[in-house]
């Protein structure tokens, strides 16, 4: 199934660009060519969050002491902030870990130390099961 939903759906949206790409403009806006020089990239996909939000907040005071990513909450709170989200995926967070500790890229810096062990230690916690529901 496509993500337009059925097949006659798709179809309308067909005809709909059509009917605006071969009709005439319906304003003065219209008229105007798109700017080509602009920079669109800031308006398509927007900047995580570089804070700690409120349901990491609660993820975090659930956690014990001796796991708790202090490094990574102080230098890298967008990723405690995808950490917590996907903490109860099965799939999705051993995923994240894969993609945070692994070099698929080849030649990656890396962590530094303090941060790659804050999470080694919530991996390590994660597999050991005793931070899943």
């Amino acid at each position: 199934m496509s993500i337009y939903g059925s097949r006659k759906r798709w179809n309308e949206l067909q005809d709909l660009q059509r009917q605006v790409r071969d009709g005439a403009p319906q304003d003065a806006a219209d008229e105007a060519p798109p700017d080509r020089g602009a920079d669109w990239a800031p308006q398509r996909k927007a900047e995580p969050a570089d804070f700690i939000l409120p349901a990491t907040r609660t993820w975090l005071a659930a956690l014990p002491d001796d796991v708790r990513p202090a490094t990574l909450v102080e230098r890298y709170a967008r990723i405690v902030n995808r950490i917590a989200q996907q903490w109860n995926d099965k799939v999705g967070c051993p995923a994240l870990f894969d993609e945070l500790l692994g070099d698929r890229r080849g030649g990656r810096a890396g962590f530094p130390a303090k941060s790659q062990r804050d999470l080694v230690r919530l991996q390590e916690y994660w597999y050991n099961g005793r931070g899943r529901r």
